[in-house]
């Protein structure tokens, strides 16, 4: 394993005869495969997921951590502490969902670019939402918009994937869950990393949505909902905090 960039995400298999959760295996798995293949390693909070599976992922060479708290927040800060305390050596963390197996091929890349640029955060700015379900494609362009215009430059604001440096993460774990601990809580550190005038880097990328959870998840209620809830979770938490004064 290279000793640069480490892998960190959440998955919890829940009901396998649900459709839309067990395509979001079937992707996960991928999405190890391919971190696999790069030679990434991948830690994994891991919470209801059936131990045949569980044996899988690790033959697979997932790290695998059993979630211990709960809550959208508590939850990614423990992943990324793990992250931190398996691989103390390690330069770079990457926060990967566990959905998005294509989003492994930008990752060195994006290390590179940190590096050349010496930056704390790397963000990505996608190119296009055709490989969407439209109504997500609706809520990513909206947050991007809103935070552009604020911000003042072009910033895919809601995509959740990024790369932090050891000395970003702590912007990470430190947040308190202000806006309601829930999408926000990987969004508004790094609002703060930003505002206290540390640099980031943008790499543009043409990510492509995997087409299994595009299908699955285009038109459903229950998706649709959702995404109205991370509207009305993200786009207040953004306006709010940006507009606060920043802390020396």
């Amino acid at each position: 394993m290279n000793n640069q960039v480490v892998c960190v995400t959440t998955f919890r298999q829940g009901r396998p005869n649900n459709p839309i959760e067990r395509v979001r295996t079937e992707v996960f798995i991928d999405s190890i495969k391919k971190l696999g293949d790069l030679n990434i390693p991948c830690i994994a909070l891991v919470a209801e997921t059936q131990t045949n599976l569980l044996d899988y992922l690790k033959h697979l060479g997932a790290i695998l951590v059993t979630q211990k708290s709960m809550g959208m927040g508590n939850i990614r800060r423990e992943a990324i502490s793990a992250a931190c305390s398996l691989f103390p050596d390690t330069e770079f963390c990457c926060w990967l969902e566990p959905e998005k197996p294509n989003l492994s091929i930008f990752i060195y890349p994006m290390v590179a670019l940190m590096s050349e640029e010496k930056t704390e955060l790397g963000m990505f700015n996608r190119v296009s939402m055709t490989s969407y379900p439209i109504e997500q494609a609706y809520y990513y362009l909206f947050c991007r918009a809103v935070a552009s215009k604020l911000i003042g430059f072009d910033l895919d604001y809601a995509f959740g994937p990024m790369i932090m440096s050891k000395a970003a993460t702590q912007y990470f774990l430190d947040y308190k869950g202000e806006y309601g601990d829930r999408w926000e809580a990987i969004m508004i550190p790094r609002l703060r990393i930003m505002k206290q005038g540390i640099r980031v880097s943008l790499l543009n990328i043409d990510f492509k949505n995997d087409p299994r959870m595009t299908e699955i998840e285009s038109g459903d209620p229950d998706v649709i909902l959702e995404r109205i809830e991370q509207l009305n979770n993200v786009i207040p938490s953004l306006i709010k905090e940006w507009a606060k004064p920043s802390q020396s």
